[in-house]
């Protein structure tokens, strides 16, 4: 099943204090080993990249560069398929945007999740699962529990 991999999966999976970092971890193994059918965004990645050079999000920030090597390495592996928003999903998020009566930085977790459906992606892992529940076509699932 093809699955969206979450910022959070990213950062428990590179960031040590996390208690999560081993099921984090794992499911990137399983992803970089072809076991899992995983995608990323780029707004994934910038956002990954945010949280885990951030000393106020986490325990041990990675430095810039560090974290920089993670993202293109993600970016361009052969077995996690970077997908792109298309022409047409910035109106589809405000759209959908507008029919949720949405506001604030929901709007990010919008143009994930409507990037993903143009993509034909059926599932997401993440851990904020009520974040993602408003989108029928997307399957939430929660690996970190």
């Amino acid at each position: 099943m093809k699955t969206l991999l979450d910022t959070n999966i990213l950062v428990h999976a590179h960031n040590q204090s996390s208690p999560n970092q081993n099921t984090a971890s794992d499911i990137l193994r399983d992803a970089i080993n072809s076991r899992l059918d995983a995608y990323i965004t780029p707004q994934i990645l910038y956002e990954f990249f945010s949280v885990i050079t951030n000393s106020r999000r986490v325990d041990k920030p990675l430095d810039s560069n560090e974290a920089l090597g993670i993202c293109k390495d993600l970016w361009v592996s052969p077995a996690i398929k970077a997908i792109e928003p298309q022409s047409s999903t910035t109106l589809a998020v405000f759209d959908l945007a507008r029919n949720h009566g949405i506001a604030g930085a929901r709007i990010f977790d919008y143009a994930i999740a409507v990037t993903a459906k143009e993509h034909g992606i059926e599932r997401i892992f993440t851990e904020n699962t009520k974040d993602f529940a408003a989108f029928g076509f997307l399957k939430v699932v929660n690996p970190l529990r």
